[in-house]
């Protein structure tokens, strides 16, 4: 899995790989020596990269990584692939005529739907929750408009390419 992390200024590709040989890191294709451990009862994780040891603890919160080292707090904007693809797929910039037909770009659950049908919505406001592989998406308006169908319901099982939402002008 390829994760997308916004450090230093600039978005770094990040790949976990595991193979008979250990686990590497690959950051913008360059191999890393990588291993991580919990240190039981801390809460915290120890990184050996490089042949370099980190302490750390670490937590999510609104699709950032939050790392607290022993002097400082850090939060990493991290996105993995299918995210990113699902914020590329439905956050688009330009406006269409006619109607925005919002698609599940992979099957997954509905787990909270944001808008109701004859809502105003504005250009990536948030419309539902789509649960797939244990990570919540948030699925935005491609579009400005007025909803004119909600197609599902919390709780509801989607394939890829069902049809979600329904915006017109």
């Amino acid at each position: 899995m390829k994760y997308f992390v916004d450090w230093a200024g600039r978005t770094r590709v990040v790949e976990v790989v595991s193979d008979k040989a250990g686990t590497r890191v690959l950051v913008d294709g360059v191999p890393h020596r990588a291993d991580v451990e919990t240190v039981e009862g801390t809460g915290l994780f120890s990184l050996l990269l490089d042949r370099r040891s980190v302490s750390f603890a670490a937590r999510f919160d609104d699709g950032a990584a939050v790392l607290q080292f022993h002097d400082r707090e850090v939060r990493v904007p991290v996105e993995d692939e299918r995210t990113r693809e699902a914020h590329r797929a439905t956050a688009g910039t330009k406006k269409a005529a006619g109607q925005g037909v919002v698609k599940a770009v992979m099957p997954g659950v509905v787990k909270d739907v944001r808008v109701a049908e004859g809502a105003v919505v504005a250009l990536h406001q948030p419309l539902l929750v789509l649960e797939a592989m244990k990570m919540e998406n948030e699925i935005r308006a491609s579009r400005a408009g007025t909803v004119k169908t909600v197609h599902v319901a919390a709780g509801q099982a989607v394939e890829k390419g069902a049809t979600l939402v329904t915006i017109v002008d």
